[in-house]
Order: C-alpha cells, then sequence, then structure tokens
C-alpha cells in the first residue's frame, strides 16, 4: 500500500513546479527563509487584519509552523527548491493510506468479520486512498493537509487502542503519552487540533 501510495505521488508531484495556492506559497517561502538563515519570517502580507502591515513580517499570524518545519528538513539538505519541499508533503501523504488501510482492518476486526472479507476491506481502503485523487492532489502541496490528516488518523487509531483496552488509565502508559504527543504536534498544523483533543475528552 504504501509503495502504491509513494509511487502515484512521486509521479504527480513531479508535474507540479510551483507552489500555486497561497497556502502552499506561504510555507514554502517561510521555510526558504528558515534554511537562508532569515529566521521565520513572511516575505508577503496575507492577511491584512493582523498588523504589522510590512515585510518581511513575522511568520504564522494565521497558519501554523509544523508544515513548515517539516518542509525546510528536506530543503536544508537538498536546496531551497519547491521539489525539495515537496518530498516532506510526498512522504506525509504515502503514509495516509497505510493508516487508513490500518483503520479499516480495525473496523473489520471490530465488527468480526471474516479474515477474507476484513482483509479485502482493508487492503482495498488502502488501495483506493493511495490513489484517491483529492489525497494524491494535497500530497505534492507542501501544505497542512496531509500531516493533519496523518497526525489525525494516528490520534483515531491511539484513541481507539485506549478505548479498547485502557489499562487502568495510567499517565505512564506509552500509548497515552503518544496520543498527547500526536494531539500536541496536530496543535502547531491546524486550529482544528482543538477537536481531536475533545474527541478524545468525550
Amino acid at each position: 500500500v504504501f509503495a502504491v501510495a509513494l509511487v502515484a505521488r512521486i509521479v504527480f508531484a513531479s508535474q507540479i513546479v510551483f507552489p500555486k495556492p497561497e497556502d502552499t506559497a506561504y510555507y514554502v517561502d517561510v521555510a526558504r527563509n528558515l534554511v537562508e538563515g532569515r529566521g521565520l519570517v513572511s516575505d508577503a502580507i496575507w492577511s491584512f487584519q493582523t498588523p504589522p502591515l510590512e515585510f518581511p513580517r513575522p511568520a504564522f499570524e494565521v497558519w501554523l509552523p509544523l508544515p513548515t518545519f517539516l518542509a525546510a528538513i528536506p530543503m536544508a539538505v537538498l536546496g531551497t527548491t519547491f521539489a525539495a519541499a515537496q518530498i516532506s508533503s510526498v512522504l506525509m501523504g504515502a503514509l495516509v493510506p497505510v493508516l487508513a488501510w490500518r483503520l479499516a482492518a480495525d473496523v473489520a476486526a471490530d465488527r468480526g468479520l471474516p479474515e477474507g472479507r476484513a482483509r479485502t476491506l482493508a487492503i482495498g481502503t488502502g488501495l483506493t486512498t493511495a490513489v484517491y485523487l483529492p489525497l494524491v492532489l494535497h500530497s505534492a502541496l507542501p501544505d497542512s493537509t496531509m500531516t493533519y490528516t496523518v497526525l489525525v488518523l494516528t490520534a483515531c487509531l491511539l484513541m481507539s487502542r485506549l478505548v479498547r483496552d485502557p489499562r487502568g488509565g495510567r499517565l505512564t502508559d506509552p500509548r497515552l503519552i503518544a496520543l498527547g504527543l500526536v494531539i500536541g504536534l496536530t496543535a502547531l498544523t491546524r486550529n482544528e487540533a482543538l477537536w481531536l483533543a475533545l474527541a478524545w475528552v468525550i
């Protein structure tokens, strides 16, 4: 599943040579500035509601920093090109079908499906997700979409395991610590992380 997803995303990402939507351009610009030693600043005014209305200006008045940090890692090694920035998003995007496969396998187990049907559901979900166009498209764009998706799916998998087998709910449970880290990283990706935390509380 991972191999199919990765190949599909690499082929598609090679066709996109410029950060087209403004949020993608924003993340790539800040990552480039960070790698070049200018710090977390943006060379564009994205929102006129957040002074100072000048540039370069401090980054992340609206969008959050984790996607920029992930894009900056390959850019630091391979150069400050858009293709280098795409690597993190392609890899994150290729993880989504693997997580979807695992989630479908868990659902099959919870529903008590026979082994053959469970395997078909899990692999079918993974392969469908691997080539589903909206997910392939966003995997080619270094923005928050795929990072957020990976973190939310990971949190859902951890939550279901904790609910199924709480083991007393001890704070030292590695699964609970991992869930806290995942929700924290999600909060550095999108503001909607609040709803993920609320889902865990509920």
